[in-house]
């Protein structure tokens, strides 16, 4: 049996959004997953045709090839248009499958509409758009185009067009505008009058933290502003465009407060009916204004979307007519109340969010800073009051509530968390046999999920929420197991290149807001992005699409080196155990024990390499010698300036300086044992306190593993006193904390922060063994490595190939190995000592052992 089992566009997985099947560009990359149940198969031939209604617009014909993706070679695709493509697929012995059908829609539009605002600015409250429009008979296509700034929310005749959130994505809007594009919309419209409606919030166009930071303006900041433009199309093939002007009606209405860290407010007192429907009056008219600068692009992400439901565990009172509610779960999301009947006249109810308590039971609302996290809803105590009521232009990290003001209509049922995060499939799967472990997975994934909101971020709670570089580094390579990061990488590495300066220098954030301009050299982050999408997508398209700027990255940070060593730092190996930190009275991340010039050297190395990779896979044989041989300059550079070899030592020889040297594979392999050696005898003698922070944390999990100190590395991962993630789980934890300390204190003291959740990554690269040696998964290797007290381990990865999918056990005095691997791969499985290479299918190892 041979078929298709899920096709990709432009290295991301189709899935049931429909964006998933936008394209931005001429040449879109058609690829597949194939299931078949025949061992050691693969592909032979495949054909790919594309059209437009009855028109064809590619048949590739039947190509010889065993690569399971084709690049459309065909005549221009219709813009804005869907169009159907077909994919077959002959294996190795002759067998043909039926032809898989999805479509695609070109997204990219040329833009000439205008941006409106409200006609007169008033901070905080929200901007209500409404234009009229008539619809003869005949329409057959109807595709609307939209770009608010900072979110917006669109209705059709007082429907809402979907159900998507805070849209659209978060970019630097002098850069880049993302708009979003809605194709499917004739069946929505009525024939005669009807009424386009718009809720504009101030998301990132403004809020408290675009204020200003570091001293300096924020250049994406400004006043709130919406465009679009509406195709329509006609049986008799006329085509009419709506597009935003002065033409369109503005006004006020019942959300009269959005902040996307404070919170909203909807008054129900200022509902004006009726205002997103046809022939409604009372609106003036809109203003006009400037375009924010940045090119239109569509947005390709997956929207942000409702997700779990949680209903509260418990709650308690507070005071009068005050309850806390506790979730059981730390999340990021909203609160949706089923409103009481008759509330009063200007009754007020009111959202306080937190992650943590007070030791009263009351909320701990310190770490918030600015953010006031507060939802209110107050009532018109007539027929405009709701039903229920969901914040629309807000979202808060939470996993406590504090209610105020249900009166005697309290009651648990009426408050559902609802979880918001961008709709990423997830695409990993990990258990083992080790309870604690099992569960510290699934707390970084819980951590990741809840830190996806158009960007990375590094909080979901506080006045921060920011796509941090630094934290990213190692994170990149842990996110691609456990989400399809197809879509987001690529926006990603465009933020990153929006930040990037004529002399190189990118951002610690993007889009950039907090830190500094040049970015620290711990940032490698953008090239980690742009590997991972190679590596776990296959992507070679964003390898090449900012290569110029990996470059320029890594140039400037040569140009900021002396004697082949990187002359700056900010953050280093970041936020280890408050003992390795520098001591200060702002709780300072510092490292007191690594060197933040040390770390910036590494990974001035690790670009370099990286970027000689980079050039292989592009064929740029010029530059691959001449970043070689940079590498290697930078390496005799830091072994000479901090290495003795006598004592195997580098720099300090922290736990850090040693793990990253053996990282980045700085020493021959007999200094590299001996470091590792060393290595492990300090963590056992100082019971392993370890003195990483958010970076080497992993690495060093990593190297024990490599250089046969697997127990000590199994240590560190299963501890559960201070420090550790099992530390935090005896305190409570449901998603990874900032700081391994658990403290009270308004700075860095976020409880769901995914750069230690890094660690993840080493359960399916270590534990289970399974990582990518080609792009695209084409290749793999196997190599689980096996904790003694560890009886059992299984994951899974969905891949642009197909899963990927590792278990072993030790029982009846024998391991035993199952490895599945799909078709049209390879797998390197290395088990015992033994290496194999196997083809597709389901293979099976055993070995004997004293279990």
């Amino acid at each position: 049996m041979l078929s298709i089992d899920k096709l990709s566009l432009d290295y991301a997985r189709i899935t049931r959004h429909e964006r998933s099947r936008f394209i931005e560009t001429d040449q879109p990359v058609f690829s597949w997953s194939v299931r078949s149940d025949r061992h050691d198969a693969s592909q032979s031939a495949c054909r790919v045709s594309v059209f437009h209604g009855a028109s064809t617009l590619w048949d590739s014909g039947w190509v010889h090839t065993s690569e399971q993706r084709l690049v459309y070679a065909g005549v221009m695709l219709p813009r804005g248009r869907a169009v159907d493509f077909a994919v077959e697929v002959e294996d190795d012995q002759g067998n043909r499958c039926e032809p898989a059908v999805e479509k695609l829609y070109d997204a990219r539009v040329e833009w000439d509409a205008s941006w409106i605002s409200a006609d007169e600015d008033r901070r905080g409250e929200t901007v209500y758009f409404r234009r009229d429009l008539e619809i003869r008979a005949g329409l057959i296509e109807a595709c609307l185009y939209a770009c608010g700034i900072g979110y917006h929310k669109l209705f059709l005749n007082g429907v809402n067009i979907d159900d998507n959130c805070l849209e659209p994505a978060h970019t630097d809007y002098s850069k880049t505008c993302q708009y979003v594009m809605s194709p499917n919309l004739a069946e929505q419209f009525l024939e005669g009058i009807n009424c386009l409606g718009v809720m504009l919030g101030e998301g990132w166009r403004r809020n408290c933290v675009t204020d200003g930071r570091n001293g300096r303006a924020i250049t994406f900041a400004g006043v709130p502003a919406f465009s679009a433009m509406l195709r329509l199309r006609y049986a008799d093939g006329c085509e009419e465009w709506v597009r935003t002007g002065a033409d369109w009606q503005c006004g006020r209405g019942a959300v009269v407060r959005n902040d996307l860290f404070s919170g909203e407010t909807y008054d129900a007192r200022c509902d004006r009916p009726g205002w997103n429907h046809a022939g409604f009056l009372g609106f003036g008219a809109a203003r006009v204004v400037d375009a924010p600068g940045g090119d239109m692009r569509p947005m390709l992400l997956p929207p942000i979307t409702w997700h779990k439901e949680r209903e509260p565990m418990a709650a308690w009172p507070a005071g009068v007519d005050r309850w806390i509610v506790d979730y059981g779960q730390n999340l990021a999301g909203v609160i949706r109340i089923a409103l009481p009947d008759g509330m009063r006249p200007g009754q007020s109810i009111r959202l306080l969010h937190a992650e943590e308590l007070d030791e009263d039971g009351t909320l701990f609302r310190a770490p918030l800073r600015d953010a006031k996290a507060e939802d209110v809803y107050i009532a018109s105590g007539d027929a405009r009051d709701l039903g229920e009521w969901q914040p629309v232009f807000t979202y808060h990290g939470f996993r406590y509530a504090q209610v105020e003001g249900m009166g005697p209509d309290f009651a648990l049922e009426r408050l559902t968390a609802v979880e918001l995060h961008t709709d990423l499939e997830q695409t990993g799967f990990f258990r083992c046999g080790d309870a604690l472990v099992t569960r510290i997975h699934e707390l970084c994934v819980e951590t990741e999920r809840h830190n996806m909101h158009g960007i990375l971020t590094d909080c979901p709670q506080r006045d921060e929420r920011q796509g941090w570089m630094n934290d990213a580094t190692v994170r990149f390579e842990e996110t691609p197991y456990n989400f399809d990061m197809g879509r987001m990488f690529p926006k990603i590495v465009r933020d990153i290149m929006d930040t990037q300066g004529e002399n190189g220098a990118i951002c610690c954030t993007a889009p950039f807001v907090w830190g500094y301009n040049p970015a620290d050299p711990v940032c490698s982050s953008y090239l980690v992005a742009a590997m991972q999408a190679l590596l776990h997508d296959g992507n070679e398209r964003i390898v090449a699409e900012g290569y110029e700027g990996y470059k320029a990255w890594t140039e400037f940070l040569l140009s900021r080196s002396v004697n082949g060593i990187v002359n700056y730092s900010y953050y280093g190996d970041w936020a280890a155990p408050a003992y390795a930190c520098v001591q200060d009275d702002h709780c300072s991340a510092v490292s007191l024990v690594t060197p933040g010039e040390f770390m910036s050297t590494g990974y001035a190395y690790f670009n370099c390499r990286t970027l000689a990779a980079f050039a292989r896979q592009l064929g740029k044989d010029q530059d691959e010698r001449r970043y070689s041989v940079i590498a290697d300059g930078i390496r005799g550079a830091m072994l000479g300036k901090w290495y003795d070899r006598d004592s195997a030592s580098i720099a300090t020889n922290s736990h850090a300086c040693r793990a990253f040297t053996l990282w980045l594979g700085l020493l021959p392999k007999d200094d590299a044992q001996r470091m590792a050696d060393a290595l492990a005898e300090d963590l056992a003698a100082c019971d392993y306190q370890f003195t990483t922070g958010n970076l080497c944390t992993r690495y060093l999990l990593d190297v024990l593993a490599e250089h046969g100190h697997l127990e000590d590395a199994w240590r560190l991962m299963t501890k559960q006193d201070y420090p550790s993630l099992g530390y935090m789980l005896q305190q409570e934890a449901t998603t990874v904390w900032e700081r391994f300390e658990l403290k009270k204190h308004p700075g860095m003291n976020s409880h769901s922060h995914p750069m230690y959740a890094a660690a993840d990554y080493w359960l399916y690269a270590f534990i289970a063994g399974i990582r990518p040696l080609a792009p695209g998964w084409r290749c793999i290797r196997v190599k689980p490595y096996m904790p003694k007290n560890l009886l059992s381990a299984q994951a899974t990865v969905k891949t642009p190939m197909g899963d990927v999918s590792v278990r072993w056990v030790r029982r009846y005095g024998a391991t035993h190995l199952m490895v599945s691997v799909p078709f049209g791969a390879r797998a390197r499985v290395e088990f015992g000592e033994e290496a194999r290479e196997v083809g597709s299918g389901f293979h099976t190892f055993s070995a004997l052992s004293d279990r």
